[in-house]
């Protein structure tokens, strides 16, 4: 499995369930993941990725999202 594909599972988890490991989140709460491990829970997207940056600088790894409800698009 992917970086991509941890951290995506474990986004859904949050968004699912608003907890991960006796952790619990709020809807609207920006987290940034890393390697499937929470690393950052901030207000705002912009500081979430701030402190994503701060403990790996390589632009292709890690994940930002905004806690709350899945969405299914049509495509």
């Amino acid at each position: 499995m992917t970086e991509r594909e941890i951290n995506q599972k474990i986004a859904e988890e949050i968004c699912n369930n608003y907890r991960l490991n006796g952790q619990v989140f709020k809807v609207g709460e920006c987290v940034a993941l890393l390697d499937g491990k929470v690393v950052a829970v901030e207000k705002d997207l912009a500081s979430a990725f701030e402190a994503l940056r701060a403990v790996d600088q390589d632009p292709n790894r890690g994940m930002l999202f905004e806690v709350g409800p899945l969405v299914d698009y049509v495509r």
